[in-house]
């Protein structure tokens, strides 16, 4: 009975980040090791660190929700130099991030190629972001094309711009998304790392070291997961591609600003709003008094003016002389204002007159 309540349940899982921040990653294991059934140990090699927690309980479910719980915590503290959880490595997760955008890598010579080939060869998803050679540094054509844009963009002996012409160049001619070039492994002096992104290049210095080749690899591979993840670069420099740039002059990106959008989107809609309305108070009326007016009815095709409230008076008809029942004063009276005269009277002599022709009068 004592033996079955004992803790045998063990639950491990690794945390991997790459180029954390040392004193905040001391800190927050002092912070965690005084958890009861928790056991902390690191492992690093070319800046980048394991952590393997291992947790023991009762229960399979209560030892996950243990480990879970001291990830969330590294997590927290450390940031973004978080790339992933379990046995995969960086370059199993940067695969992961071009797969899902559907972008591939190039390298700009066969030294670069060995790196990057070395460290894809480990995941099967490294064939469907790197061509290992096929199209790129095992080609004598893209490898000429590659040094003509060094020749072109760089000023001799300046190996910062050497390399990021040759990343670019790498990205153009490899038809790539991203373009790679490492330079100075084995020179004893400095390493340049280079990488081509949508017109920009992202470039780092290091010492060189027995270990170099691996950072090499391992910082190519973090700045494109970062790229991908649209995450903060600090660690490199910025430079725009094929330009005579000053290593110690480097361009910041301004970030986008995260509100931009909402404001814009209400921006369009409160002029729409106003829009309509103006619509609505210049062609509909709520008053109802003497400037409303109604909708016309388009139903008779056309509107008929109204009679006017007095009638014109008719104009004088001349009487012949020879009439003797009237006298002439008689003749020249006007009909009555209260006369009404028919719709399909005899015109008169002006409208003869208008319409160009002799007008006989029919009671003359």
């Amino acid at each position: 009975m004592q033996q079955s309540m004992e803790k045998n349940v063990e639950k491990q899982m690794i945390i991997r980040t790459f180029e954390p921040n040392l004193d905040q990653l001391k800190q927050t294991a002092r912070q965690l090791a005084h958890m009861q059934d928790v056991s902390l140990n690191l492992y690093g090699q070319a800046s980048e660190v394991l952590i393997v927690v291992t947790a023991r309980a009762f229960a399979q479910a209560a030892a996950t929700e243990l480990t879970e719980s001291v990830a969330e915590q590294f997590e927290l503290s450390l940031g973004d130099t978080v790339y992933g959880r379990g046995k995969g490595s960086l370059a199993y997760f940067t695969a992961g991030e071009l797969i899902e955008h559907e972008a591939n890598i190039a390298a700009a010579d066969a030294e670069t190629g060995a790196l990057l080939e070395e460290e894809f060869s480990h995941t099967k998803r490294g064939p469907s972001v790197f061509d290992f050679g096929e199209g790129s540094y095992h080609d004598r054509r893209f490898l000429n094309k590659v040094q003509a844009a060094e020749e072109r963009y760089a000023d001799e002996g300046d190996a910062a711009q050497s390399v990021a012409a040759r990343a670019v160049a790498a990205s153009k001619y490899g038809h790539a998304d991203f373009g790679a070039a490492v330079m100075g492994i084995g020179s004893g002096e400095a390493v340049y790392i280079a990488v081509a992104y949508r017109g920009y290049v992202y470039l780092r210095r290091f010492k060189d070291s027995d270990t170099a080749s691996k950072s090499a690899a391992l910082m190519m591979l973090d700045l494109i997961r970062r790229l991908m993840k649209k995450q903060p670069v600090n660690n490199a420099r910025m430079f725009k591609a094929y330009s005579d740039f000053d290593w110690n002059e480097p361009i910041t990106r301004k970030r986008a600003n995260p509100y931009l959008a909402p404001i814009i989107v209400l921006a369009v809609l409160l002029v729409l709003l106003a829009g309509a309305c103006w619509y609505f108070f210049t062609h509909y009326s709520l008053g109802g008094g003497q400037g409303s007016s109604l909708p016309a009815d388009n139903s008779t095709g056309a509107s008929v003016p109204a009679a006017p409230d007095v009638q014109a008076p008719a104009p004088s008809v001349p009487q012949p002389a020879g009439d003797g029942n009237t006298s002439g004063a008689d003749s020249t009276v006007p009909p009555a204002a209260d006369s009404v005269q028919p719709a399909d009277s005899t015109p008169t002599a002006s409208d003869g007159a208008q319409a160009g022709g002799n007008v006989v009068q029919p009671f003359a």
